[in-house]
């Protein structure tokens, strides 16, 4: 039970994280004299890769606390 919550905390923490980066980018392209879907995704980058590695991580680390979870919630049945 305790992976399942501590598996389910991670995969919140990277949507945090995600949304995090694209509240940071729309900021940085409301600066732009132009607005245009490549200056978006230009800007996306550009602000930093830091939190998108870290979203990463974090959902990888969830997904696999929560497939532990699962598995071990069905071998103690």
């Amino acid at each position: 039970m305790e992976d399942k919550i501590v598996g389910s905390l991670f995969l919140l923490i990277a949507a945090i994280f995600i949304s995090t980066q694209y509240i940071v980018t729309a900021i940085l392209v409301s600066n732009l004299p132009y607005t245009s879907k490549e200056a978006f995704y230009q800007s996306f980058f550009d602000a930093g890769y830091v939190l998108l590695l870290f979203s990463l991580i974090f959902f990888i680390v969830g997904i696999l606390l929560l497939v532990r979870g699962f598995t071990q919630h069905k071998m103690n049945m």
